[in-house]
């Protein structure tokens, strides 16, 4: 399709038409988010959206209640909402969504535990029962958090093999057009979107560009306008903004906190021992890793609960020292001696390829692990084949990537220590098979406790056993950042809004 003709608007007032060109670093295998494996709320929609301050506000639902308990939230639908197949769009799909993401996604069967029905009274009302209170639901109900299915097309289905996972309808501000895997996909306007007017754009285009410098030669060509998620190296971004050509910031993940972490295959012989993992956190220089890794954008994160969950992150935690005299004899102790040629054990690392840093990361992994006597072995996949190999096939000895805590540690914690999350196949699970009972108490109990004092005692007394348990070591907090051409206007508008963007206020000029 050509591109409409845009229209300039020097008084700075939207503008409709044109195609947004967008480039990602990786694509996801399905379009439709029930297994963890990809989210498009501009073409799904969102029961509610979430702002930059974690406010909920209307959106397919244009009101709600909750009861005194804490164990009714009443939503009350806007009438006339259509899917983009035509059919109308009620509260039997909301309870569908619910309670099937409550079976089988590895986030919301944690955060939607306590749901025990979702009644329907009426095509408009739907009733979530909770067994409980749950503090943190409605930051789960944003488009980023629970995928909105249509009842009618996945109802009796294989989830899994369903086909509208790859060719999704949605109610969002834009419709699914085409998906050619690896190169390209295309979203076009939905003229009968619900908050008439909008969207503003005619079409978005999502280019796959997996390499960082062809996706920075992409944006300096003008071949693309916006990429989400530090879409260049951070060592590239003062250059692009000196152009005058583009801007950058940070807003818009604010559901993220983004954690940069090395998770151990407890599997493995060398790694079960305490003594080899605590020898393993003492090699690494976090100072290090925010310089060589992240240019900067990160901040220190030595516990399971990022430093943004202000309410739950435990400051007194502390990374272990970095010391490698101490890490060399903490393996002599552990009965891993220096062989003829130096090394002591080998190791395969997986990294995540949706982000760049992560290969830098790898690199000075398996520089500092070298130092120690440790050999690692650098495996590379892309993005689909990086997941099955991890948890499915478990190549990985340590693996370096970022299970991000979202918006409350149920939506992105929980899934990464509950002993019931050991899922073969489920990514963003467990992969680690770390099993604690404590720890399974803890996360259990905290989930559901209404009294904010407890909550926060839960969650640091679960901190203060990974750091000991050591299933993982956390690196940092990284700022995700957003590069666009000054032409893309009002892109990001609420919390969780870049990247599975709506994109339903944005418009563009020249």
């Amino acid at each position: 399709m050509a591109e409409a003709a845009v229209s300039s608007a020097p008084d700075g007032k939207p503008v409709t038409g044109g195609t947004l060109r967008i480039v990602n670093a990786s694509e996801q295998p399905s379009f439709v988010d029930l297994f963890g494996n990809g989210a498009t709320p501009a073409v799904q929609g969102e029961l509610i959206s979430i702002d930059s301050d974690l406010n909920p506000h209307p959106s397919a639902a244009q009101s709600w209640e909750v009861s005194e308990d804490g164990k009714s939230y009443t939503f009350h639908l806007r009438p006339g909402i259509k899917w983009h197949d035509g059919k109308p769009f009620t509260s039997a799909d909301v309870a569908f969504s619910i309670l099937t993401l409550k079976e089988v996604h590895p986030r919301r069967k944690n955060t939607f535990a306590n749901v025990t029905a979702v009644e329907t009274p009426d095509p408009l009302t739907a009733i979530v029962r909770l067994s409980a209170p749950a503090p943190y639901l409605l930051g789960a109900l944003s488009g980023a958090g629970t995928a909105l299915v249509a009842k009618h097309l996945y109802e009796g289905t294989d989830l899994k093999t369903n086909p509208y996972n790859r060719k999704p309808v949605g109610i969002g501000p834009f419709i699914f057009k085409e998906w050619e895997q690896g190169s390209h996909f295309v979203l076009e306007r939905n003229p009968n979107y619900w908050d008439q007017g909008k969207p503003y754009l005619d079409q978005i285009i999502v280019r796959i560009i997996p390499d960082s410098a062809a996706r920075a030669a992409a944006l300096e060509a003008g071949e693309v306008d916006f990429g989400t998620g530090s879409p260049v190296p951070y060592s590239d971004v003062e250059r692009f903004v000196a152009t005058g050509k583009f801007a950058v910031h940070t807003k818009g993940y604010e559901l993220g906190g983004n954690l940069h972490q090395l998770f151990f295959n407890l599997d493995n012989a060398f790694l079960k021992k305490l003594k080899v993992r605590q020898a393993i956190a003492h090699s690494f220089d976090i100072n290090q890793i925010i310089k060589l890794v992240w240019n900067g954008y990160a901040t220190p994160a030595a516990t399971a609960i990022v430093p943004d969950l202000k309410q739950f992150h435990d400051a007194a935690l502390k990374h272990y020292t970095y010391d490698p005299d101490l890490a060399e004899k903490l393996l002599d102790e552990a009965g891993f001696p220096r062989g003829a040629d130096g090394t002591r054990a080998k190791l395969n690392l997986t990294w995540n390829p949706g982000m760049a840093q992560q290969k830098l990361a790898a690199d000075y992994i398996r520089f500092a692990l070298g130092k120690v006597g440790i050999s690692v072995n650098i495996l590379s996949f892309e993005f689909s084949t990086y997941i099955t190999k991890v948890y499915t096939e478990r190549v990985f000895d340590i693996d370096v990537q970022n299970l991000n805590n979202g918006y409350d540690p149920t939506d992105g914690v929980d899934r990464a220590f509950l002993s019931t999350n050991i899922k073969k196949g489920l990514a963003w699970s467990n992969h680690m098979h770390y099993s604690n009972p404590e720890v399974d108490a803890l996360l259990t109990e905290a989930a559901g406790e209404p009294d904010a004092a407890k909550r926060r005692d839960k969650y640091v007394k679960f901190q203060g056993i990974i750091h000991r348990d050591l299933p993982v070591v956390n690196f940092v907090q990284f700022q995700r950042i957003t590069l666009f051409n000054t032409k893309v206007h009002d892109h990001t508008t609420a919390a969780a809004r870049v990247g599975a963007d709506y994109f339903d206020r944005t418009w563009i000029t020249g």
